[in-house]
């Protein structure tokens, strides 16, 4: 069925970019999650943990400008998309092999790129389905907080079963997946709107 606006492009890009939105805000989620359980493993205080936690909001609420800003410029915000995407890769590296605070707080810092990826994601979408901005963020935002929902879940399952430092590896393998499937299938954006 078509929708009521005959001007929107539902391309097969949609839902291989929804999936790599819902993947990064989901690092974050396993991120968070895994700063929970391994807390004591760590020997974290209350405000170490809390730092940690605050990490990625204080790095991406001003680093969201400058990549919706990168997004918007580009001739090609997709690729803007794949490559913040692929910026989580050694973060989640790194909070596999981290063995102290400063790791985590420098893995939860690096995960700030998250909400420039979501920034990235709604310039390439709304640039290549022309659905309107705020239709289409609040959507995004919905299908990013059961990403991320998805991963507080879980996580503890995974970290039972494999291990805490399994958890980030299979988070790489997940991104390269999902990162291959949009660079391969995802259409270019042709034109700015």
């Amino acid at each position: 069925m078509q929708p009521a606006d005959k001007n929107w492009n539902l391309s097969s890009s949609l839902p291989l970019a929804i999936l790599v939105l819902a993947l990064a805000a989901g690092s974050w989620g396993v991120f968070g999650a895994l700063v929970t359980l391994v807390s004591q493993t760590f020997g974290l205080t209350g405000t170490e943990f809390s730092l940690i936690l605050l990490a990625p909001a204080a790095i991406g609420l001003p680093l969201v400008w400058v990549l919706y800003r990168w997004a918007t410029h580009s001739a090609r915000p997709g690729n803007v998309l794949l490559m913040v995407f692929l910026a989580l890769i050694p973060l989640l590296a790194g909070l596999a092999l981290a063995n102290r605070f400063s790791h985590l707080l420098l893995v939860g810092a690096g995960l700030g790129v998250v909400p420039g990826c979501f920034a990235a994601g709604v310039v390439y979408l709304h640039r290549l389905t022309r659905i309107p901005r705020l239709a289409l963020t609040t959507g995004l935002l919905v299908l990013c907080a059961l990403g991320t929902t998805f991963a507080y879940v879980s996580t503890p399952l995974i970290t039972d079963a494999f291990g805490w430092r399994f958890t980030p590896l299979m988070s790489i393998g997940l991104i390269l997946i999902a990162a291959g499937l949009l660079a391969t299938l995802g259409e270019p954006t042709e034109t700015r709107v």
